[in-house]
């Protein structure tokens, strides 16, 4: 087999950075480089390389302060660029963690949720060591928002309808050993505490974990923000 080019490497490259901004709806500078650019000259390479494709006018770009990355786009940005960043970020953070083993990462698309919530992700990754696949539902939380989080009673909710062998969901989701794993992630302290307080309060089986959003993008588990 021919061994690729440079030239060749950067075009396939290229094409990934552009499916991944199509899929995210929106990524910033630092998101692209640490999943295409992981070198220690990579950040540097990363934004030459957007210029290049920004004047192919194969992506769009923007800036939500003077003091924040680039953020770019395709067709047009998401209601809420920084929720939908925030998503982005665990995204990054999943594909960092399992690399081919992060096997479906779905974003907005469950119907089984129905009446009572939908999460901002599900995503299902295959352990390794054991080969079983297990599921998560991922919810990105701005300190921001001062709406009261009632993520945690709709999925106590959930887990009380479709916790059971054959539900709906689990069919969905080819009857998974456990119930998915609900990971939090915010970018406030304060909004931390309060959510892990709310999961304290519920008592409940299913399984939360709560992490900053400064944490997963330094890759270190916050012990502090984590349940």
């Amino acid at each position: 087999m021919p061994v690729m080019t440079n030239i060749q490497k950067g075009l396939i490259r290229d094409q990934a950075i552009l499916d991944t901004i199509t899929f995210c709806k929106v990524m910033d500078t630092n998101q692209i480089a640490e999943l295409f650019f992981r070198f220690p000259s990579g950040l540097r390479k990363c934004q030459a390389r957007m210029k290049i494709l920004v004047d192919k006018r194969l992506v769009k770009k923007t800036r939500l302060s003077l003091d924040t990355a680039t953020i770019y786009y395709r067709k047009k940005l998401p209601d809420h660029v920084p929720h939908a960043l925030g998503v982005t970020w665990c995204y990054v953070w999943m594909k960092r963690q399992y690399g081919e083993n992060l096997l479906t990462f779905e974003l907005e698309q469950l119907k089984e949720f129905g009446d009572i919530l939908q999460a901002d992700a599900l995503c299902s990754v295959k352990i390794s060591i054991t080969g079983e696949i297990r599921w998560f539902c991922i919810e990105f939380e701005t300190g921001l928002n001062r709406n009261r989080f009632d993520k945690v009673e709709k999925y106590v909710s959930l887990y009380n309808r479709e916790g059971i062998p054959g539900s709906p969901l689990l069919k969905r989701l080819n009857n998974p050993q456990r119930f998915p794993k609900i990971i939090v992630v915010t970018d406030s302290v304060r909004r931390a505490q309060q959510i892990k307080e709310f999961i304290a309060n519920a008592n409940t089986k299913v399984k939360f974990e709560v992490h900053l959003l400064s944490a997963i993008k330094e890759e270190r588990s916050d012990n502090l923000c984590r349940l």
